[in-house]
């Protein structure tokens, strides 16, 4: 729809010619935007040190004029429009000059035409205690500018500014190595071959392994370390990861029933097995005949095994790989341990079998088969994404399955959930553990905590039935927030449903507006089906992890009817809504002496999913695609998505206390919370976990934004609180 040529873009940029490099440029633009996003919202700059002004304010003598001759065209536009201006002091003679525009979800971000720019005072050691010239004059001098035209270099500067003697040098490691993967990583994904044909497939299947292409190009919107794989070498990467569409076919190994923990929903492992619902009946014959010739048939049960875990951690006997010290861990036996005992002992057999053949999700570690099933695999692999591995603890599986009673529990309470809310089923599951605490499934397991039993287990995803089918297609809302461009021409989902819809009508003579109007129509009854479902859920105390890799948007006759929830361990409940409708607490299970997430202590805290990850990262990222594709204006989508919350607070039955307090927290209150990404890496310092660090600031609540006030009142509202420099 657009050329990139000449428009800006902070989206994935494919080419066709292998031979052509990858715009390293437009990669490193994009990375700098999210990080200069993310220093302002976590207010790594203390106040002091940044000074809100205007181009031309700032810039009024003749010599930065003549200075601004060398900058390329677009700076020098931008300079001569008067457009605002951050100047953050990054060392007494050094300043780094940020050219922004006024933003739906921040005060500012990076003009998307032009990177940070540098310049250096020059040293005048002879000015007197006024600061004036030995002659009296004012007339400093400059060193010429520089524009900043990498990430690396950026965050050097960046740092500069900051007490480095409160900051985990560790940290700053991590960082600094999570950035250049990142960095690698998305040169190595605008290579991929990404297909533009997602919705228009032949099969609902086929639909879903190619929007999850979609979904994995970008990762996480507006997260800088989001593309970041830490243990994959380059050719790994371009082999296991989603948008490259590698077929990926699956090792096995055999594990002694002694050591195998299962789901309550397992009663008979030698009928539920992973091969039982995994493998057609050739490939089942095979399997079996392997583990027969093995003498493993009566006491193994075979397990699915990534083959990147299976070379690197299963294999790895040095134990060495990708183990590392639990901060839970305070049982003696196995601390850390690796798997060359077992393989030595028997314990676990590597089998010659590797099948089915399998694509990878956007998660890296969900395996999709290119088949008419209902089911799907969700595998551990010790890479790190975001700082943490993505391994598979049973104390989140158990967790998990508790989630899930809860959230059918929900479909039964409310009727349009049942309709609008569908489930993955993921209560089926096998995962190694010590023969000693097989059957503890609880919180007094020491060994949930080792970090050993993580690395090696499956579990199972079942489709509800009526999904496979080919009048359905299943599209993640990350693959919603992103564009393809090939041959400088972008690409989103909508283009193909828009078109499917209208075929009747002649789509492809449809003229511009009419293809906006159906662009806006779309992205309306996406935002009635999400953002309704969303606020049902919270009515009964409950926050699904909303942002675009979990929800699934389930397409019936070319309009979105439900959506498809995945990775139920992440659901967050806050309990006096819950006893409200006699929702029993879950009673997850937890480290000693460790503070579950899970649980919500304020409503607050519970909307704070939705407006963090839901809103300010899900929404926003599809309003930004579609604006950039359509040529939309974002304030009107910005106001579509507020109609849906109106509407849904007007339809839905909440209590008294709810439906005023939501409306506040969602629509009217000036500010949202803001989800914390980049200073927590540095924070965490060495300490391991399993997950993502973060934190919470404050930034604009956007739907406030939009509604009531224009760019210049913004910047005086955020004056007149003082939040200016800390909210970005």
């Amino acid at each position: 729809m657009l050329n990139m040529e000449t428009v800006p873009t902070l989206f994935p940029v494919q080419t066709d010619h292998p031979n052509i490099k990858p715009d390293v440029a437009r990669i490193q633009s994009a990375l700098i935007t999210y990080l200069i996003e993310c220093v302002l919202l976590e207010q790594w700059i203390k106040d002091p040190l940044i000074e809100v002004t205007t181009t031309i304010d700032y810039l009024a003598s003749q010599k930065w004029q003549q200075c601004l001759a060398s900058l390329p065209s677009a700076y020098q536009t931008c300079f001569a429009q008067n457009n605002p201006l951050l100047v953050i002091q990054t060392s007494k003679d050094d300043r780094l000059l940020l050219l922004v525009e006024s933003g739906y979800t921040a005060a500012w971000r990076l003009h998307k035409s032009c990177l940070p720019v540098l310049y250096r005072q020059q040293n005048t050691p002879h000015l007197n205690d006024s600061g004036l010239n030995s002659d009296g004059s004012n007339d400093h001098s400059f060193k010429p500018l520089e524009i900043v035209e990498t990430v690396e270099t950026l965050l050097d500067i960046l740092l500069s500014a900051m007490d480095r003697a409160s900051l985990s040098e560790t940290g700053i490691i991590k960082l600094k190595e999570s950035l250049q993967a990142s960095l690698v990583a998305k040169t190595q994904s605008a290579r991929a071959d990404i297909t533009t044909t997602v919705y228009g497939q032949p099969h609902w299947y086929q639909t879903l392994i190619a929007a999850e292409q979609w979904g994995s190009l970008m990762d996480r919107p507006f997260h800088p370390l989001a593309k970041g794989k830490l243990g994959f070498t380059a050719i790994e990467y371009e082999r296991y990861m989603a948008e490259f569409h590698q077929p990926i076919a699956l090792a096995w190994v055999a594990v002694a029933k002694t050591h195998l923990m299962v789901a309550d929903q397992v009663e008979d492992i030698n009928r539920q097995n992973p091969a039982a619902y995994l493998l057609d009946k050739a490939q089942q014959r095979r399997l079996a005949e392997e583990m027969a010739e093995r003498h493993l048939s009566d006491t193994y049960v075979a397990l699915p095994v990534h083959p990147w875990q299976l070379t690197q951690v299963i294999e790895d006997a040095s134990g060495n790989g990708s183990f590392g010290h639990s901060s839970f861990n305070n049982d003696a036996d196995g601390y850390a341990d690796s798997y060359a005992k077992d393989l030595a002992d028997g314990t676990i057999v590597k089998l010659i079998f590797n099948a089915p053949t399998t694509y990878a999700s956007a998660s890296m570690r969900s395996m999709l088969l290119s088949a008419d099933t209902p089911h799907s695999v969700k595998l551990p692999i010790g890479v790190y994404a975001l700082n943490s591995k993505r391994y598979l603890p049973a104390l989140k599986l158990i967790n998990g399955e508790k989630n899930q009673a809860i959230l059918m529990q929900a479909r039964q309470i409310d009727g349009t959930l049942s309709e609008t809310l569908r489930l993955w089923d993921e209560r089926v599951w096998w995962g190694y553990m010590s023969p000693m605490h097989l059957h503890n499934k609880c919180s007094t397991n020491h060994y949930f905590y080792q970090e050993k039993p993580t690395h090696l287990g499956a579990m199972l995803r079942s489709l509800p039935a009526d999904l496979c089918n080919d009048q359905v297609r299943l599209m993640p809302m990350a693959s919603l927030g992103m564009l393809v461009y090939k041959e400088g021409v972008s690409h989103h989902p909508f283009d193909e449903m828009i078109q499917a819809k209208y075929s009747g009508y002649q789509s492809a003579s449809m003229k511009l507006e009419d293809i906006k109007s159906a662009a806006i129509e779309c992205f309306q009854n996406l935002c009635d089906v999400f953002l309704g479902t969303m606020l049902r859920c919270l009515r009964l105390g409950l926050a699904p992890e909303m942002h675009g890799q979990n929800i699934v948007m389930v397409s019936k006759n070319h309009r979105f009817t439900s959506l498809l929830l995945r990775d139920h361990d992440s659901l967050r409940i806050y309990l006096p809504w819950l006893a409200r409708h006699q929702i029993a607490d879950p009673e997850y299970v937890s480290p000693p002496n460790f503070t579950n997430r899970l649980y919500r202590e304020t409503s607050q805290a519970l909307i704070f999913y939705l407006q963090s990850l839901g809103i300010l990262v899900n929404i926003r990222a599809i309003i930004e695609a579609l604006s950039e594709h359509y040529d939309l204006s974002e304030k009107v989508l910005w106001l579509e998505a507020m109609s849906s919350i109106e509407n849904a607070l007007a339809c839905i039955d909440f209590d008294a206390d709810q439906s005023q307090f939501i409306r506040e927290q969602l629509l009217t209150n000036p500010y949202y919370p803001h989800k914390t990404l980049l200073l927590p890496v540095i924070e965490r310092g060495d300490d391991p976990h399993g997950s993502m660090p973060a934190g919470e600031s404050r930034t604009i609540n956007p739907f406030f934004r939009a509604k009531n006030i224009e760019a210049n009142l913004m910047v005086d509202l955020i004056r007149q609180d003082g939040e200016i420099k800390s909210n970005g």
